[in-house]
């Protein structure tokens, strides 16, 4: 299943279940973050549900945890490998998130903008196509969690309690996955200069290069959001 598709004031922005016109400063970690995730900074495959992880750059005042950058503790391999059973799947109708599965749709700027900070000129945008499927919630349950932990080899354990020591240790519990690809074509009457700029920010966003004046993020299958629990003993 796919992410539902919010319209938002004026722009359209990748919501996640989110009806009707809101603010129009909605943003993807704010709709995330509606749902009970943290937005996972950048999206990516690395801590699944069970790893153990410090945040980095923490700040023990910072309770919202609206945006995470997580770091390993230590590795899966001597954790969450361990255990034998895989975290529960749910499609996320569940959750109240629905859309046609491989529905495309037409973002305009200001909506890049706020997904991947980039700074597009008005003269270099032509079009925008996302397309999103394959929604899920990943989660193992408390018991289970506590089950992994039981697991730890020595070393590992000995870096878990040095962070448990300074409130920066955290057990993943859950993470939202979605597959969400985009597709940017450059303006063809955009100048040269403004095609390169265009170009080079979307490269640093982390987009492809593709034939001609096509730029494409392809997020496989990542995670969007992370539920984490923190960890007080061990």
């Amino acid at each position: 299943m796919g992410l539902q598709i919010a319209r938002i004031g004026c722009c359209i922005i990748l919501g996640l279940g989110l009806a009707g016109c809101q603010s129009s400063d909605k943003t993807l970690t704010d709709v995330v973050a509606s749902y009970g995730f943290s937005r996972n900074i950048p999206p990516n495959t690395l801590y699944g549900p069970g790893s153990l992880v410090h945040l980095v750059r923490y700040d023990p005042a910072d309770r919202r945890l609206a945006e995470v950058q997580l770091g390993y503790l230590c590795t899966d391999r001597y954790s969450v490998a361990l255990y034998p059973n895989p975290p529960s799947s749910s499609e996320t109708e569940r959750q109240g998130i629905s859309s046609p599965k491989g529905g495309s749709v037409s973002l305009d700027i200001p909506a890049l903008q706020k997904l991947f900070n980039v700074n597009l000129s008005a003269s270099a945008a032509g079009s925008v196509v996302a397309t999103i499927a394959d929604t899920k919630i990943l989660a193992y349950a408390p018991d289970e969690l506590a089950e992994i932990r039981g697991l730890l080899r020595s070393k590992c354990r000995s870096l878990v309690r040095d962070n448990i020591s300074t409130g920066n240790a955290w057990q993943v519990e859950q993470v939202l996955q979605a597959t969400v690809d985009l597709t940017v074509t450059l303006k063809a009457g955009a100048s040269a200069g403004v095609k390169a700029e265009a170009g080079r920010q979307l490269v640093n966003a982390g987009f492809n290069a593709e034939a001609g004046e096509t730029f494409t993020s392809k997020g496989k299958s990542l995670y969007y959001g992370v539920k984490l629990r923190p960890l007080t003993g061990l």
